[in-house]
């Protein structure tokens, strides 16, 4: 990978406003404007703290059942390799369409475009699956610690959400400081008490190096396929391309999020899997067992409030990133105008709320069903899924846009490029199909459910979204430059 940005100087390649650099797709309704106010500390922890949600604890638990022994960090570290390739390719994705909608952007110049609103929009959905998935997750977890009943899991959940829908809607500047303090509090003390739970067990560790050790290799491929959604996520902080005081600051980040995940992640499994039983790393709160493997009761409690602070952490992440996803493509015509709204503190407030209420209902549901493992699959397929579609973006944009600006550029990306669709694909069809490390199609069918709503969008709601757009800015009349500039 290759950094060619010159920070700070004006006219650096990938910067808006930058020749040959595609500015966002039209001013948003208010003529306002996001703000730059997010730092490379926010960044870090904003694409941390999407991955490390409490469902992060859930994953990485139950790989442990996917290898022998404490091994589970080998498909962990596995993963992470994939990681920074996927990094590669968004680094250079972003960096030639800096915008809220960068995802969009490409895609539509790599393929058609309503495939590519389909996917992008079926992609999305991710956000709302994790984020419901973790309230459930959380819900739970707070539930047990205070010995409530499964019923209160719910008032958890709405409490949570909320503090994260209205720290949003304070402002970026808010909201990233609420992102640093949350990211930092998780990642710190889940390595103190996976240190001392191993340091405390007494005992060696159980062939570490041989994960196949009574195993198939396909198990060990179904973990890596896993062990990808420990990451999932990390590449949405793409999102706030608009916000960021420098450019650079969106790859970089990406990359130290990733080795942070890795082996904050790695040493968590080890812990789990070297000294928690099979009902406790199969149950919907293992990081609680964790905490009281590592210091007792006392541990119960750090970890209930990790927990806690995991919900902040990614609720708010995720509705940072999504949101701005949705305004910018809202902006661009999209979606419908509303969503393009600007509140005074420069936050496209309607995609907040319809979050925030979305998220409540999908939670609720999970709660009432209990299917959090099967989310989870659909999450890892679709995060590979959009890893292979990413791979795909930047080698067809190197053949038909071979001149235009690459602050970061993928070296090979000839070898590479394809060599990450192949695996991505295959990861993402092997995720698809495999929940708990058992053959189920669920997830493959909701992923379907998903497209075919999403398609249906595109092919017959989206013309006339557009068709009104079109009407409206016809209607309405132009404003006259102002005399020596223009409007």
């Amino acid at each position: 990978m290759t950094d060619v940005s010159r920070p700070g100087t004006p006219g650096t390649p990938g910067t808006p406003g930058t020749p040959g650099t595609p500015m966002p797709s039209g001013p948003p309704p208010s003529g306002a404007a996001l703000r730059r106010a997010m730092g490379q500390r926010t960044v870090v922890t904003t694409s941390t703290g999407l991955a490390f949600a409490a469902l992060e604890y859930l994953a990485a638990a139950g790989l442990v059942t996917y290898v022998a022994g404490d091994a589970a960090w080998i498909p962990i570290l596995v993963a992470g390799l994939l990681a920074l390739l996927a990094y590669g390719f968004f680094g250079e994705l972003n960096g030639m369409y800096p915008t809220a909608a960068a995802v969009r952007l490409y895609m539509k110049r790599a393929m058609d475009d309503r495939i590519a609103l389909t996917i992008t929009f079926t992609y999305m959905t991710t956000i709302v699956l994790v984020i419901a998935s973790d309230a459930f997750i959380v819900g739970s977890a707070l539930a047990h610690a205070f010995g409530e009943p499964g019923w209160v899991a719910s008032l958890w959940i709405v409490g949570l959400l909320s503090i994260a829908v209205l720290s949003n809607l304070r402002g970026i500047t808010v909201a990233g400081l609420l992102q640093d303090a949350a990211t930092t509090v998780v990642v710190l003390a889940t390595l103190v008490i996976a240190v001392v739970a191993l340091v405390r067990s007494g005992h060696p560790l159980h062939t570490p190096f041989t994960p196949l050790h009574g195993h198939h290799a396909t198990d060990l491929v179904e973990a890596v396929a896993l062990g990808v959604f420990l990451y999932s996520a990390f590449e949405w902080v793409t999102t706030s391309a608009e916000e960021v005081r420098r450019p650079e600051f969106i790859h970089r980040g990406m990359a130290m999020a990733v080795g942070i995940l890795a082996v904050v992640c790695a040493l968590a499994t080890i812990a789990m899997s070297h000294t928690l039983t099979h009902h406790q790393l199969t149950s919907a709160y293992p990081q609680l067992y964790l905490g009281i493997a590592a210091v007792g009761h006392t541990g119960l409690w750090v970890m209930a409030g990790v927990t806690a602070v995991t919900a902040l952490n990614t609720f708010n992440g995720g509705f940072i990133t999504a949101s701005r996803f949705i305004y910018g493509t809202a902006r661009e015509g999209s979606l419908p105008r509303a969503l393009a709204r600007l509140n005074d503190r420069a936050v496209p407030w309607v995609p907040v709320v319809v979050l925030g209420v979305t998220s409540l209902v999908v939670a609720l549901l999970v709660a009432v069903s209990h299917g959090w493992q099967v989310l989870v699959a659909v999450g890892a397929a679709l995060e590979a899924m959009i890893y292979a579609v990413a791979a795909f973006c930047a080698v067809r944009l190197r053949a038909t846009q071979p001149d235009a600006a690459r602050p970061f550029r993928v070296r090979a990306l000839g070898v590479v490029g394809p060599l990450g669709m192949v695996l991505f694909g295959a990861l993402a069809v092997i995720a698809a199909v495999s929940v708990n490390n058992h053959f189920n199609v669920a997830p493959a069918l909701i992923i379907a459910a998903g497209g075919a709503v999403s398609a249906y969008y595109v092919l017959r709601v989206l013309p006339r979204v557009r068709a009104k757009e079109e009407a409206r800015r016809a209607a309405t009349p132009r404003r006259r430059p102002a005399r020596g500039g223009v409007t």
